[in-house]
């Protein structure tokens, strides 16, 4: 991995974390009526706010003028990141298409987007827990999925309201499912790059 590599995976943790304070703060604001804890919710959501402005930024500056990303490639850096960051042992099960297209956004947007849905399905993670990762193409699209238990988390789909309005932001969707007590779906579905655009 190249140092560029390195500070563009550096930073695109960091917005991760980032962003998962972010909703954290969203939604504990949106579930409590207190004044003061309101307020200093809000707070801690604009210095957020003002952090993540600021690492958007500073990928944006790293990743360059490249405006295709590799979703396997992606995958896999931020599966290590995450894998480095959880304190308890789990089994992931990868079936990564491995010749996939390129998909039609930069690789930072893309290792955000797929960092931050993992953050969001291994947040609740115990040890020995079994997560599935899988990419693939449906149609024009491709697709990165992970399946992973979820022990009770409450509101995961509403935790991913942000990372769903960044996909949509990229012209992709993306889907939570789950019964909310045992497993969870995340699917982030994005159009591939244009052949005239390689």
């Amino acid at each position: 991995m190249t140092r560029r590599e390195s500070e563009l995976d550096r930073i695109t943790t960091l917005l991760g974390q980032c962003l998962g304070r972010i909703d954290e703060q969203a939604y504990r604001l949106q579930q409590r009526s207190d004044y003061d804890d309101d307020f200093e919710a809000g707070d801690a959501l604009e210095r957020e706010a003002a952090l993540l402005q600021e690492l958007i930024a500073c990928a944006i500056a790293q990743a360059g003028q490249s405006e295709h990303a590799d979703l396997d490639r992606v995958v896999e850096h931020a599966l290590r990141g995450v894998m480095s960051e959880l304190d308890v042992p789990i089994v992931i099960r990868q079936r990564l298409a491995g010749d996939l297209p390129k998909v039609a956004c930069t690789p930072s947007q893309l290792a955000f987007s797929v960092q931050r849905a993992l953050m969001l399905a291994l947040g609740g993670a115990r040890a020995g827990d079994e997560v599935v990762v899988v990419s693939r193409r449906e149609r024009d699209n491709v697709v990165f999925e992970i399946e992973a238990p979820v022990h009770g988390e409450p509101h995961i789909d509403e935790r991913a309201a942000t990372l769903t309005e960044f996909v949509v932001d990229l012209g992709g969707t993306c889907s939570v499912a789950g019964d909310g007590r045992s497993a969870c779906l995340i699917a982030i579905e994005l159009p591939m790059a244009l052949v005239a655009d390689e």
